[in-house]
């Protein structure tokens, strides 16, 4: 009998070709966290999953006022840390994800490195839509799995203030399945600015260039 992930899986195979790419490799490897343990198999992954699909908007979000956690079960009140003067991009993850979350963390992960070498400024968050599983403990796993560094922010909190996020970010997935909330990327240059709304799958050279993009617009516009 087929297992409820193993459809979850195959179903967003048949749609997106580059999450193929990345399962085949999940199977190769044994393990997640074998895979990222060389950085060498998470570039193989955005090098070789050749086709990518996703649509951008600009929108404006209004972040609601509420206290989150992070992995180190510090509370973060979510509009001050992106009320912050510094560009940031946002997603929705899970610890336990066995489809779309690895291949958004492992985005992040190369995106944040990219960062790094051009001594940028930002700030990543990736808030979890689950909450009652996604301790501060498990989270600071799933972080470390990554290797996220001090730019990155992984948050938690309760369940009716992450709804209000996803909510607010129109993130809110169908049904009560969490398998199926979407792949997004949220880009913003600074605190008065719209954001960029990505769907889909984009690779990381498409990433960092959009969020380049966003932040020269911005100090274009300032001068």
């Amino acid at each position: 009998m087929t297992s409820v992930a193993s459809s979850n899986r195959e179903s967003l195979c048949a749609q997106h070709k580059a999450m193929c790419a990345f399962f085949f490799l999940i199977a190769a490897f044994g393990n997640i966290n074998s895979l990222y343990a060389a950085d060498s198999s998470a570039a193989n992954f955005q090098s070789d999953a050749s086709q990518y699909s996703y649509s951008t908007v600009t929108a404006n979000y209004s972040v609601p006022d509420v206290m989150l956690t992070d992995g180190n079960g510090k509370p973060v009140k979510l509009m001050k840390l992106l009320a912050q003067p510094r560009p940031v991009l946002l997603q929705f993850v899970f610890a336990s994800c066995s489809t779309i979350c690895p291949i958004l963390s492992a985005t992040f992960f190369q995106t944040q490195t990219e960062l790094d070498r051009m001594s940028l400024d930002y700030q990543m968050v990736s808030i979890s839509i689950d909450p009652e599983y996604d301790t501060p403990e498990r989270l600071a796993a799933y972080a470390k799995r990554f290797h996220a560094g001090s730019h990155w922010r992984f948050l938690t909190g309760q369940k009716q203030d992450i709804h209000r996020v996803m909510s607010a970010f129109e993130a809110l997935y169908q049904g009560d399945n969490k398998m199926y909330h979407q792949s997004l990327f949220y880009l913003r240059a600074a605190p008065d600015l719209p954001w960029i709304r990505i769907e889909g799958f984009l690779n990381v050279a498409e990433l960092v260039k959009k969020f380049r993009s966003v932040v020269n617009v911005a100090e274009n516009t300032a001068h």
